[in-house]
């Protein structure tokens, strides 16, 4: 089903919606490996600085000249084959996580893609540390062999700091 330019469509938003809350299965449940098949070869992934301006100084609160994490697609796989192979000391053993998606809106869309905005909610546990996440993502996803793929996201910490000790986990 290719991904048409008219209108709102309750089916795209339920195959956005089924999308995300796949991916969250697959990463709440370590199976990183099998979240690699949901992204694009030429996938973008980042997560900026937030900073705190004053009110009028700028419409975005985030900055562009710093990050937290700039991913490509071989960093990902170099990333998850850590984390799968039991490399990644910071997640061994793993932390408990859940990804909580919500407020799903299909933004734009053209021919073989969609602009999606989504709220996170990120649990992480481990030992007696218990910490939240809040953020909102920006995604496209691209029409890959009828699939829906992850082609780009940016996540848009509600934090300036980050509330957990490492950013080992995908958000």
């Amino acid at each position: 089903m290719a991904i048409a330019n008219v209108g709102h469509d309750y089916e795209l938003l339920v195959r956005v919606e089924r999308f995300l809350y796949a991916e969250a299965g697959l990463l709440d449940n370590w199976q990183v490996m099998a979240w690699l098949d949901l992204i694009t070869k030429d996938i973008d992934y980042r997560i900026p600085v937030r900073t705190t301006r004053e009110v009028g100084q700028e419409e975005e609160k985030f900055s562009l000249a710093a990050y937290h994490m700039i991913e490509d697609f071989g960093s990902l796989v170099a990333r998850m084959k850590r984390i799968d192979g039991g490399f990644a000391f910071s997640e061994t053993p793993r932390s408990r996580v859940r990804r909580h998606v919500s407020n799903v809106c299909v933004n734009s869309r053209s021919d073989d893609s969609v602009e999606v905005s989504s709220n996170l909610l990120f649990f992480w546990s481990r030992d007696e540390l218990e910490r939240l996440v809040s953020a909102e993502r920006r995604d496209v996803l691209r029409e890959v062999d009828g699939e829906l793929r992850l082609a780009r996201r940016m996540v848009l910490l509600d934090h300036v700091t980050l509330p957990i000790p490492n950013l080992t986990v995908v958000l």
